[in-house]
């Protein structure tokens, strides 16, 4: 009898250790795939918005859908900082986190340039907002693996 009581609190420690790790398996991917998902579209971001901000400087249309761009960027930003990452990708998640707050304060202040009418499309290609979009598309390496 005793015998059989230790077989199955072994079964249970297992099963319970089992679901433990799929549990954490499973929010592992989970994170991989949207975090692989933000670099995606912050790089669409990157490719969209030079060419719409050489539009801009001679159409109010074209203004309006580079504020938009811009503000949609910046919320996906502050969106993916507030996601819980798994322990095994908290480095991960820090260092997008840093180079997404770079990319909001870019953000910000290619908007306010936009208001006061200074603003430049050179300007925006060497600014540190695409610096920063470029250092979130090399941790894509790093998520990649999470996701394996």
């Amino acid at each position: 009898m005793k015998k059989w009581m230790l077989v199955i609190s072994t079964a249970v420690l297992f099963m319970v250790g089992g679901c433990s790790f799929l549990e954490d398996t499973s929010s592992t991917l989970n994170y991989a795939n949207d975090a692989k998902d933000y670099v995606s579209e912050a790089q669409k971001f990157a490719e969209e918005i030079p060419p719409l901000a050489e539009k801009a400087v001679n159409d109010d249309e074209a203004i309006k859908k580079l504020e938009q761009k811009l503000q949609e960027m910046k919320g996906k930003a502050e969106e993916f900082n507030q996601t819980k990452a798994p322990d095994i990708a908290s480095d991960v998640h820090d260092q997008l986190v840093q180079q997404n707050e770079k990319i909001i304060s870019g953000i910000e202040a290619y908007e306010a340039n936009i208001k006061d009418g200074s603003f430049n499309p050179e300007t925006l290609k060497n600014s540190e907002l695409f610096q920063s979009i470029q250092d979130v598309s090399s941790i894509m390496k790093q998520i990649k693996e999470l996701g394996q």
